[in-house]
C-alpha cells in the first residue's frame, strides 16, 4: 500500500521566539509524533523569509498533503495566509483553513460586521476609523484588543477600559496600538462567562461540535476576567495560574446547544475546514455572543482543542487524522489508507 507523504509547515522560529510563535514548533511536533503512530512518511518543513526556498523545499519532498501549522509569517498573523495561497498555486491539497477564510476571520473588525448580518450574536463594536466618523456605540466598559492579531497579542489586565465618549477608544487604541499589531478594535465587554468551542471535521463533509469547555477565573484575582496574553502564555506567572479550563457542564444544556448551533454557523459562514475554534461569552442575563473565530487553532497536546476531542473520545492521532482526511477529501483526493 502506498504512503502518504505529508509536508508539516510551521513559522521559522529562533530561541528567543516568545511563547505563542514557540508554541507552532511543539505543535509541529506532536503532529509529527501522532503521523508517526500512522506510518506516514513526513517531513518537517519551516517556513522562513525565503519563500522561493521554502517552495523548493516543497516540491523537492513531493508531498501528497501540506499539513498547514502557519498561524504568523514575519512577524504577523496578517500573512499567516501565505501558506494556503502558495499551496493552492502549486495544485498541492492543504489542511484547514483557505486563504480567504483566515483573512476574513483573522480581521476582527470585518468578522463581526460579517456575523451581526447574518444574525450571529456578537458585542457591539467598532474600530478607529469608524469612531473617527463619529459611530460610537454609548458610553460603558469595552475591551481593547489587536485588529488582526491572534495569540491575545498586547492583551493585559489593563484592555478594558470605561469609555464615556468616542474620544476615550480612540486615545485607548493609539495608546495600545504599537504593541498590538499597529491597528485595534473596541467591543463592548461582556461580564459573565467565557467559554470555547472546538469543532473538528468528520468524515463525508460533516463537522463534529466538540465538548464545551468554560474558561474559569480565580474571583480573587483583580482586574476583569478575560484570557490576556500572561494568562495565556507566561506559565508560572501569577496571571497563568489564576485561570483554568473545565469541561464541567452539562452538555445537554440548551446553552450548550445554542453554542454548538451557532458555532456551525460560523464554520459555514467563515468556510471553515479542518478544524476551528469559537469563543464565546455569556453575560449574567445569559445572552450568549461571538467575540472570536479561530481558523487552524492550535493542537499541540496541551491545548485546549486536544482536551475537548479527549472529552469525546478521541486521540492526539485521531485528530491529525481527520483534519488531513479531510483536507484530502476536499481536494478531491481522499486517502484509503489505513487509520492507525
Amino acid at each position: 500500500m502506498k504512503t502518504l507523504r505529508v509536508a508539516v509547515v510551521h513559522e521559522e522560529t529562533g530561541h528567543a521566539a516568545p511563547p505563542d510563535i514557540l508554541d507552532t514548533v511543539r505543535q509541529a511536533e506532536a503532529v509529527l509524533r501522532s503521523m508517526g503512530q500512522l506510518d506516514w512518511t513526513c517531513a518537517q518543513i519551516p517556513v522562513g523569509q525565503d519563500l522561493d526556498a521554502f517552495q523548493d523545499t516543497l516540491r523537492r519532498f513531493g508531498p501528497h498533503l501540506v499539513f498547514n501549522l502557519l498561524e504568523s509569517f514575519q512577524g504577523t498573523s496578517t500573512l499567516g495566509a501565505v501558506v494556503p495561497a502558495l499551496c493552492r498555486q502549486a495544485g498541492l491539497p492543504f489542511t484547514g483553513a483557505d486563504e480567504c477564510a483566515m483573512i476574513l476571520a483573522g480581521d476582527k473588525s470585518a468578522a463581526r460586521r460579517i456575523m451581526a448580518a447574518t444574525d450571529i450574536p456578537v458585542p457591539a463594536g467598532v474600530d478607529r476609523v469608524a469612531l473617527l466618523r463619529g459611530v460610537f456605540p454609548g458610553p460603558g466598559p469595552y475591551i481593547v484588543k489587536s485588529r488582526f492579531e491572534d495569540a491575545s497579542l498586547g492583551l493585559d489586565a489593563d484592555a478594558v477600559i470605561d469609555a464615556r465618549c468616542a474620544g476615550d477608544l480612540v486615545q485607548a487604541m493609539d495608546l495600545r496600538a504599537p504593541a498590538m499589531g499597529g491597528a485595534c478594535v473596541a467591543e463592548r465587554y461582556v461580564h459573565g462567562r467565557e467559554f470555547n468551542l472546538a469543532l473538528l471535521a468528520a468524515p463525508h463533509g460533516s463537522v463534529q461540535a466538540l465538548p464545551l469547555a468554560e474558561m474559569v477565573f480565580d474571583p480573587g484575582t483583580p482586574g476583569p476576567a478575560i484570557l490576556h496574553y500572561a494568562a495565556k502564555w507566561e506559565e508560572g506567572s501569577p496571571a497563568y495560574a489564576a485561570s483554568w479550563r473545565r469541561f464541567a457542564l452539562d452538555q445537554g444544556q440548551p446553552m450548550c446547544g445554542e453554542m454548538a448551533r451557532i458555532g456551525l454557523r460560523c464554520w459555514e459562514i467563515f468556510g471553515l475546514a479542518g478544524y476551528a475554534r469559537v469563543d464565546f461569552r455569556v453575560s449574567s442575563a445569559g445572552q450568549v455572543f461571538v467575540i472570536d473565530v479561530n481558523p487552524n487553532p492550535c493542537i499541540a497536546l496541551d491545548s485546549g482543542f486536544v482536551a475537548a476531542a479527549g472529552h469525546a473520545g478521541l486521540t492526539h492521532r485521531d485528530v491529525v487524522y481527520r483534519i488531513a482526511m479531510a483536507a484530502l477529501e476536499q481536494a478531491g483526493q481522499p486517502w484509503e489508507g489505513r487509520h492507525g
